[in-house]
């Protein structure tokens, strides 16, 4: 049966656009609950093994054991997308920048998927 204003097929047009539209907020919204999760993965292991190398006897002598802590506990993102750089070692405190990439579920949004976090912990020595 077809109409005479010739609008025929208009409902499935609007359901497809709107199904389409909830789609993209459904993707987007699972774009930030990754990244957020991400973040806070990447600033518990980098803490963790800032606060590690602090708490130790020898900390320049530590380091390498932190960080492969903080990989093995970040799993296959620690260990294929993630870069540690200690800044500073020394009795004082452990300065500590850590790079990442966050899986992307939508690509092309700039600067989105750059993770940095610089963690920085005072060195406590008993006396």
């Amino acid at each position: 049966m077809a109409t005479e204003g010739g609008e025929g097929g208009t409902a499935i047009v609007g359901t497809i656009v709107g199904f389409l539209i909830v789609m993209l907020l459904l993707l987007f919204a699972t774009q930030v609950i990754v990244r957020l999760y991400a973040e806070s993965a990447l600033t518990s292991a980098a803490t963790r093994a800032a606060e590690s190398v602090a708490t130790s006897l020898q900390p320049s002598q530590d380091v390498a054991a932190a960080e492969a802590a903080a990989r093995s506990q970040l799993g296959s993102f620690g260990s294929r997308h993630v870069s540690f750089d200690w800044k500073e070692v020394d009795g004082q405190q452990i300065v500590l920048e850590v790079r990442a990439q966050s899986p992307e579920f939508l690509p092309g949004i700039p600067g989105w998927s750059r993770i940095q976090r610089t963690v920085t912990v005072r060195t406590e020595r008993f006396r």
